[in-house]
């Protein structure tokens, strides 16, 4: 945070010592006058009214959406890199991932999203639910049905906007017996908690990442938004393109609502992480590169773009979120980022 401080010069202080009677020293401690950070707006409200309400229009216009997943596991961040409410505003979607009721904090911050239009859901990843290590005697459906009922219940009582939900079945074609009837205890379990918020809350956000393709409850499915494809792990550009027709591989899979995902580059990253091979072979940021590669024609439908932990792309010396509104911007220039 910006302050200014208040130096009184040894000088003046030995005329006013004089008459005062006191030493150089006495007149030479520096004093911190608080002063707050400029803020967008507060010096003109009806602009900023205007403004709002322009950044309103524009999200609820046609256009190809900005979702972000944001790690708020932090509850007392010491920066403002840990506040989710300072996303670009540009922002359609922001996926809180920590589980959990929101602190007061949080849900302030969920406030002030919502009055730039901006939808706050809530994440919920199976994968993560069924690696960890559950009671014992409480096999993974039940375990996977608690698991879910608790972050529905979560999201309800903060009055977010929705849910993503990461499911990731695997093709049953070469899969036992056995594993067949597992997967289908899973399916049962996601189809019914995605149907049930449908018809409990039709105002709801839903978005199924994963391969919903191999799930058995495609009515589910369709009952989505949005179907997001992960390509946290892309090597390439072309992986966006051959990952969709993997999923268009089933003709009850809806093509029209697709958004693929990727990933911010971590500070101080010493792996690949949020980088991909472009059509040149060179390695490039995947945000840029995804974003680039949304513009070309394709047979299926381009929703929008993904970045998982967007807070990484907070801290730069030039523009904060400096990679994320870039890509916002080439998709569609908006009032202001």
């Amino acid at each position: 945070m910006k302050g200014i401080i208040k130096n009184i010069f040894c000088g003046a202080a030995m005329l006013a010592g004089t008459l005062a009677g006191v030493s150089c020293s006495d007149w030479t401690e520096n004093e911190k006058i608080a002063v707050k950070d400029p803020v967008f707006g507060e010096s003109d409200p009806e602009l900023y009214a205007r403004y709002l309400e322009s950044l309103r229009t524009y999200k609820a216009g046609d256009h190809q959406r900005t979702f972000v997943w944001f790690d708020n596991s932090n509850k007392q961040p010491a920066s403002r890199g840990g506040f989710f409410s300072d996303v670009a505003d540009s922002v359609d979607v922001v996926a809180l991932k920590a589980e959990g009721r929101l602190t007061k904090s949080e849900l302030e911050q969920v406030a002030a999203l919502h009055e730039k239009g901006t939808a706050v859901i809530a994440a919920f990843d199976c994968t993560a639910v069924l690696a960890a290590e559950g009671e014992e005697g409480v096999d993974a459906a039940t375990r996977l049905e608690n698991a879910l009922a608790t972050r529905i219940a979560e999201l309800e009582a903060d009055a977010l906007d929705g849910l993503t939900l990461c499911y990731e079945p695997t093709d049953p074609v070469h899969a036992t017996e056995q594993e067949q009837a597992a997967q289908l205890a899973l399916d049962a379990v996601v189809g019914s908690a995605l149907k049930e918020l449908r018809e409990r809350h039709p105002e709801y956000i839903l978005i199924f990442e994963g391969t919903p393709q191999y799930c058995s409850d495609l009515e589910a499915v369709e009952l989505c938004d949005y179907l997001v494809i992960r390509c946290l792990d892309a090597a390439s550009v072309y992986d966006f393109g051959t990952r969709a027709r993997y999923m268009c591989s089933i003709s009850s899979i809806p093509t029209d609502r697709f958004v693929w995902l990727v990933s911010a580059v971590p500070p101080a990253s010493t792996d690949n992480t949020g980088y991909l091979s472009d059509a040149s072979g060179a390695s490039v940021r995947a945000i840029g590169a995804l974003a680039e590669w949304l513009l070309l024609p394709a047979e299926f439908g381009k929703a929008g773009l993904g970045i998982m932990d967007v807070q990484y792309d907070y801290y730069n010396s030039s523009m904060i979120y400096r990679y994320t509104k870039e890509a916002i911007d080439m998709l569609n220039p908006s009032p202001k980022n």
